[in-house]
């Protein structure tokens, strides 16, 4: 269940925000589950997606920065999140995204 993972992956990610006072810093996170996993070939196909995490620091939602590992985010913190995260089923791989608006949204597209 595709839906299910994803709630499975937002929730870990938020709980650890919250666990760790973030979620006053970091004003939008998303977690997307895309269906990509780089280890999958024309002969060795594969249901499995990856997992990316955006956190993004913003005042006014039309301009923004990504929170940096290490600097607003323990890298810590990101590494706990990985780990709990590739314990899913079907989950290849977490990617970290660190698009600013501009050029991104903050939306995840």
């Amino acid at each position: 269940d595709v839906l299910g993972i994803l709630r499975e992956a937002d929730a870990i990610v938020n709980e650890d925000l919250l666990k760790n006072n973030l979620v006053t810093k970091v004003a939008q996170v998303h977690v997307v589950l895309i269906p990509v996993d780089p280890d999958a070939s024309q002969e060795a196909p594969t249901s499995k997606r990856s997992v990316v995490i955006r956190t993004f620091l913003t005042a006014d939602f039309m301009t923004g920065v990504p929170v940096k590992p290490g600097n607003e985010i323990s890298e810590d913190v990101l590494q706990g999140m990985v780990t709990k995260l590739q314990e899913l089923p079907n989950i290849s791989r977490v990617m970290y995204d660190l698009t600013a608006k501009p050029p991104g949204t903050t939306e995840w597209e």
